[in-house]
């Protein structure tokens, strides 16, 4: 790691304007490590951008955007038109638009012909940092408005998962580490420890906590522990972390949470825990279906032991151009196995985000729905 690490430290040094990038389905380890990562390379005298999504899960919304740069921003273009020897071509230079065209008006004493000209798009940044993006597309927006800036660009690819695509020019993908927090961490450590001051230090240790579910997960090593406690020695205010992570819940979330403990099913052999939600649910509680996830981070705290947690309920939509309604099962599920919930979201057709599978059937809820998936989870567990 020590030869990678000076490989990218050489990287920044040359480099002035670097972009951070995230995955769009951001957690709090890639978005504490990304907050963390720009403020240090700022401090070392760089010009540094932060590109995340607009959607930042709720409990994470404590902490500051610093630097980040929104969709809109990044939709933006530059374009450079450059002329050779301007000086003997060119005395003054004016335009004009209307609806349909720009004018631009070159007058000078000699002729300009095609080959004099040149346009191109502008290249702002020298250097990219990816964290916790196992391939181009999990980068969503970033990657779909501006997919030649990645591809033109170095980029460090910084992630702790198997699954990543080492697509950078410089991959720091280590599996033994915790986190990207911790992977972050030695980064900024090796550019220099002065940069860990406490707000640094806070960013990075919300990561930490939130990728390891505060330190119960299997993946903490006493590395873990270690790197926690120099954050902590560094001013990250640890209690606040975990306020705003795991205690602060607005009063409906906690009749939500409340309705769904009380109607859960448990397989104690298997380590599996599922239940269902009722449309009606959602409304008496005031809490919308995507609140499910942060039930999900719930239940992994209160019962660190499970293996698979499966949520489902049930939703209408409205079809197009029709005056009917089209019933559907939503459904959530999380295990600790991530290859089993990968396999799964093939068979399901969904969506996996932060290892949480995210899937629709069209039906209506009823127990036959309800044990088809448990059966289909039974079977790969």
């Amino acid at each position: 790691m020590e030869g990678t690490k000076q490989q990218i430290s050489k990287l920044v040094n040359k480099s002035n304007n670097i972009l951070i990038a995230t995955p769009e389905n951001i957690n709090g380890d890639t978005l504490g490590s990304a907050f963390a990562l720009t403020d240090a390379l700022e401090k070392t005298g760089k010009r540094a951008k932060l590109f995340i999504p607009k959607e930042i899960p709720q409990k994470l919304q404590f902490l500051p955007k610093k630097n980040s740069l929104s969709s809109d921003n990044f939709l933006e273009r530059e374009f450079i038109l450059s002329i050779d020897n301007p000086q003997d071509h060119i005395n003054k230079l004016y335009y004009e638009k209307d609806n349909e065209r720009l004018y631009l008006y070159l007058k000078g004493k000699k002729n300009i012909k095609q080959e004099n000209l040149s346009i191109k798009p502008s290249r702002f940044f020298d250097l990219i940092f990816t964290l916790g993006v196992k391939d181009f597309e999990s980068l969503g927006k970033a990657f779909e408005y501006n997919p030649e800036l990645f591809f033109e660009t170095p980029i460090v690819n910084i992630d702790n998962r198997p699954e990543n695509g080492n697509f950078g020019e410089i991959n720091l993908v280590d599996i033994a580490f915790s986190s990207v927090s911790e992977l972050t961490l030695e980064i900024i450590d090796f550019l220099n420890r002065n940069l860990i001051n406490k707000e640094v230090a806070t960013w990075i240790l919300t990561g930490l906590i939130d990728a390891t579910d505060n330190f119960q997960s299997p993946k903490t090593t006493p590395r873990t522990f270690n790197n926690a406690a120099l954050l902590i020695n560094r001013g990250a205010n640890q209690q606040e972390i975990i306020r705003y992570l795991y205690k602060t819940k607005s009063l409906d979330f906690l009749r939500l949470w409340g309705r769904i403990l009380h109607k859960l099913s448990w397989d104690k052999n298997k380590n599996l825990i599922w239940g269902h939600i009722e449309e009606k649910d959602f409304k008496q509680m005031n809490t919308p279906p995507n609140s499910v996830q942060q039930i999900i981070d719930e239940m992994k705290t209160v019962f660190p032991g499970l293996k698979t947690i499966a949520l489902f309920w049930q939703k209408s939509e409205q079809e197009k151009n029709k005056n009917t309604n089209q019933l559907k099962v939503g459904g959530l599920i999380y295990s600790v196995n991530t290859e089993f919930v990968r396999q799964l979201s093939i068979q399901l057709n969904g969506v996996l985000k932060n290892n949480i599978l995210f899937f629709e059937i069209k039906n209506s809820f009823s127990k036959e729905v309800e044990k088809q998936i448990i059966d289909l989870i039974d079977n790969n567990v």
